[in-house]
């Protein structure tokens, strides 16, 4: 196992109820060197919660009618701004997870996206992007989007149609409940490789070169099928057809390879899935790669490659 010298620390943001969700199943995992807080215009859902804080919008505004108005969730998120300034550390990574279409992800997220990068930190910030059908919903999209942009250096983008994918032979309801478990296992994957010493680690500075100015990112992610002939063969067929956003990433300028395997897998394969998952994107292009080995994965395989610095074409 590879030791690591003074990991980095974690702020973690629950942004509205998509993101408290995701924040729910990150806190049960009890990862280090991580600090949980949730912010949302519902202080009956913050008052549920069990997380390090928890930072009430709109509070303090009269009128405020709620979140669905991002413009304002915007003002309430500025209106706390010193809430957030006392929460985030310079050296911090802070991570703002969110739902895009409403008041809190497309309003208060970017503000806040806005304060911690202010105050030195890395942000990344991981979004879930609603169904087309939804039209209104989806222009604030668009917006919060456009301005995440502007104030995040990453954001990782998860589009909602990608549930239909997964959700062969569950109902929609499951599939919610899958793809969110995915977004919390790419997140503590992504944690734990800077955290936790594992057969390979990744290191901080690769790790804040990956995702510093670097704009739009997205995940690729696969599980090697029982009974393949060739499991890392298989694991990259997984990852290629399961896109958490269906756009070309070829553009990506850095690439982050999440692999967790078995006692019976070793760096060669670890090496191999890296090159074959990012053969095609930008040959000078940031590429890094760390492996976790867990006995329950013995015969098994799984990815996740997060692509970042694509270029936006919508």
């Amino acid at each position: 196992m590879t030791e690591i010298e003074n990991p980095p620390h974690f702020l973690l943001i629950g942004c509205g109820g998509a993101g408290i969700r995701i924040l729910d199943l990150i806190e049960s995992l009890q990862l280090e060197n991580v600090r949980t807080v949730a912010t949302d215009t519902n202080r009956n859902v913050l008052e549920k919660t069990q997380f390090d804080a928890q930072i009430l919008l709109g509070n303090n505004l009269s009128n405020f009618r709620g979140e669905g108005d991002p413009q304002e969730a915007a003002a309430a998120a500025l209106d706390v701004h010193s809430e957030f300034v006392s929460l985030i550390e310079p050296s911090e990574i802070v991570i703002i997870i969110a739902g895009l279409g409403r008041g809190a992800g497309s309003g208060a997220a970017p503000q806040i996206a806005k304060i911690a990068r202010d105050r030195g930190a890395i942000v990344i910030a991981i979004v879930m992007f609603p169904f087309p059908i939804q039209e209104k919903t989806l222009r604030q999209a668009d917006a919060g989007l456009e301005e995440l942009f502007q104030h995040a250096d990453s954001v990782i983008v998860f589009d909602n149609q990608r549930i239909y994918a997964i959700s062969s032979g569950i109902s929609v309801e499951q599939g919610y409940a899958k793809y969110n478990e995915i977004i919390a296992d790419v997140l503590s994957s992504l944690i734990k490789s800077v955290t936790i010493p594992s057969l390979i680690n990744l290191d901080p500075d690769d790790f804040k070169a990956i995702f510093r100015n670097e704009g739009l990112g997205m995940v690729l992610f696969g599980e090697s099928r029982e009974n393949a002939k060739n499991k890392n063969e298989s694991v990259v067929r997984e990852c290629w057809s399961s896109p958490s956003l269906d756009i070309d990433y070829r553009s990506a300028t850095g690439c982050l390879v999440l692999i967790t395997g078995g006692n019976d897998f070793g760096r060669y394969d670890a090496e191999e899935i890296a090159r074959s998952i990012t053969d095609e994107i930008d040959p000078h292009a940031d590429v890094v790669w760390c492996t976790d080995i867990q006995k329950t994965m013995d015969r098994k395989i799984s990815v996740y490659a997060i692509m970042t610095g694509i270029l936006w074409k919508r």
